[in-house]
């Protein structure tokens, strides 16, 4: 669990940092710790709160409504964890990974409609142009899920002999 909120951690400041540094680049890197994260976590509980904490905290430092993105990582959240089930191979959660992408802009436009009206090309510009950066951030992050799985699956299964 303590990687699970320093990896959301990071994925909130880099969110926020590579937009400036590479230009016409939307990040969706807290997604993917919502993924990874479902299927690493025991205790749903927790691990709702802290989903809705990060969207607090994602709130608080880029936009201007306080508790939106907290509801909105609670549910995808959610659906994460109808959409996997118990245990999760790399396709089976990276489709998962996009349809949550794809459900969590709409989810956006949707509540923001009246502040911003946006066209059919901006929302397939806002998926489609961070397709490469988002597919290496997932991997990056799923390796480092599953080499932490399997280092701490190794040690608790030796103490037990």
């Amino acid at each position: 669990m303590i990687v699970t909120i320093i990896m959301f951690i990071i994925s909130v400041f880099l969110e926020g940092l590579v937009p400036n540094l590479l230009r016409e680049i939307t990040p969706f890197f807290v997604i993917a710790i919502i993924i990874i994260g479902s299927f690493n976590v025991k205790d749903k509980k927790i691990f709702y709160i802290t989903c809705f904490i990060t969207g607090v905290i994602y709130d608080l430092m880029y936009f201007n409504m306080i508790f939106l993105h907290g509801f909105i990582y609670v549910f995808l959240a959610f659906l994460s964890y109808k959409m996997l089930g118990e245990k999760s191979f790399f396709i089976k959660s990276l489709v998962s990974y996009f349809i949550l992408i794809i459900a969590y802009v709409l989810i956006l436009l949707l509540f923001t409609f009246l502040l911003k009206k946006r066209t059919i090309y901006e929302i397939i510009h806002l998926l489609y142009d961070g397709v490469v950066i988002n597919i290496l951030y997932y991997s990056l992050v799923y390796l480092v899920f599953s080499v932490i799985n399997w280092v701490f699956g190794n040690r608790l299964k030796k103490r037990t002999y």
